[in-house]
């Protein structure tokens, strides 16, 4: 038990030497402290067409599509429009005119996305496959599963 008192003891000394040392507070110079967080999140909306068919009077030829594999990484900045063709496939119209399929998991095809939704591209502004999700306005998301690139072919 002594030695506690002596360890105590100690300590007190220690510290009133400390401050007996430190100088005044007017004395010291003003000390300057700063924090910045910086935090970024970019949510892209897609406008959605409204419909899928032509205005009346404006016949349109026939057209069979050909997919082909794309990237698994789409510029975000690159969407123009969007549309769903069928469950669980959105067609993004890019505004190089291209056309670019994207096919969602298959879990995601019954989440009601008709209405509008969000893509949350990743740091490097791509929207990219098994990385970003589709997220609808009532909360459900969805994985991309892959990519593809319509191209038109007219039939006659």
């Amino acid at each position: 038990m002594r030695g506690a008192k002596v360890d105590v003891l100690m300590h007190d000394l220690g510290l009133a030497l400390l401050l007996m040392s430190a100088p005044a507070a007017g004395d010291m110079p003003p000390v300057a402290i700063a924090m910045q967080i910086v935090e970024r999140r970019i949510i892209i909306r897609i406008p959605m067409r409204r419909s899928l068919r032509r205005p009346r009077g404006s016949a349109e030829p026939a057209v069979q599509w050909s997919e082909s594999e794309a990237s698994d990484c789409q510029p975000a900045r690159q969407i123009a429009r969007a549309r769903f063709t069928r469950p669980g496939v959105v067609d993004f119209l890019m505004r190089d005119r291209r056309v670019i399929r994207a096919r969602l998991d298959s879990d995601c095809v019954n989440l009601g996305y008709y209405s509008a939704f969000y893509l949350v591209p990743g740091e490097d502004g791509r929207i990219c496959v098994e990385r970003d999700l589709v997220q609808s306005r009532a909360g459900g998301q969805c994985a991309i599963s892959n990519f593809h690139t319509l191209r038109a072919t007219p039939t006659n």
